[in-house]
């Protein structure tokens, strides 16, 4: 009786190795191809980027495909990409989804400014601030390193810049209107985030008991003029403050003012004074 149970066993095991071999000599990879989500001017050199950097073998088998490996070699040599996810299209097919990010934002370090796409990878390293970019005056510390991500992600510098990006990507710009927007960003005073746009106002954020996207939406709607306060102002020159309001019997829990200054010194003098003064 058990040795029919142990042929049994045999059995199985010899029937699913067998399978195994069948499958890994039947599905290899013989084509790999590369996808963007989004629209590039130059995506027929991407997808090929991509596909050369992925390190697979053609006629190797599908089930050795290694997704981390593959995403790790095109991410590890181009810093403007990240890998979304690797499929495998059975019989013989292997597809790389990914996105392209722009160039974005820049930090000194040192005597150095660092330049980072979207994605807060560091792409170039410049002895001069860049065009291009908004520059963002980070509090914590930050990379020094190609390829890097410019802060962890657990870093509050990095979760700002991440959000500030979110949030205008969601009003409909894309990373070059951003850049174009935003002059910098300044997160050195606790508690406070501070951003001058091109135009010359700046939106000051005291980012404490309300939801930090809730305080930027109210103050840009000023500065879009799409709030109905404001909406015959010509926002320019000046600050616009957003900030929680503690009087409960407000109803309101954000409390927006914007001041209008009659020059740049008066906002220059505002920002020293609160900021940091080797700005």
């Amino acid at each position: 009786m058990r040795n029919k149970k142990l042929i049994v066993l045999l059995t199985i095991v010899l029937v699913l190795v067998l399978s195994i071999v069948t499958c890994s000599a039947t599905f290899l990879v013989r084509d790999v191809n590369a996808y963007c989500y989004y629209e590039h001017a130059d995506i027929d050199e991407y997808n090929k980027k991509v596909v050369e950097k992925a390190g697979i073998k053609l006629n190797s088998s599908m089930f050795f495909v290694d997704e981390v490996g593959i995403k790790n070699n095109i991410e590890k040599a181009y810093p403007d990409i990240e890998v979304i996810n690797v499929r495998r299209g059975f019989p013989d097919t292997v597809t790389i989804n990914y996105v392209i990010y722009e160039k974005s934002f820049q930090y000194k370090k040192g005597d150095r400014y660092y330049q980072c796409y979207s994605s807060g990878r560091i792409g170039e390293v410049s002895g001069v601030e860049m065009p291009g970019y908004f520059t963002v005056k980070p509090s914590g510390t930050t990379s020094d390193k190609i390829g890097n991500y410019f802060q962890s992600e657990n870093g509050k510098d990095r979760k700002y810049v991440d959000r500030i990006i979110a949030f205008f990507r969601s009003k409909g710009m894309i990373d070059y209107q951003i850049t174009q927007l935003i002059k910098f960003v300044d997160l050195t005073r606790d508690g406070y985030v501070y951003i001058r746009t091109n135009a010359g106002v700046s939106i000051e954020i005291h980012d404490i008991s309300v939801k930090f996207e809730d305080l930027l939406d109210r103050a840009f709607a000023v500065y879009a003029k799409k709030d109905p306060l404001w909406i015959d102002v010509e926002v320019t020159k000046g600050l616009i403050k957003a900030y929680p309001n503690f009087d409960v019997s407000a109803g309101d829990n954000i409390r927006c003012v914007y001041s209008p200054s009659t020059s740049v010194s008066d906002d220059e003098a505002y920002y020293k004074a609160h900021y940091d003064l080797n700005s």
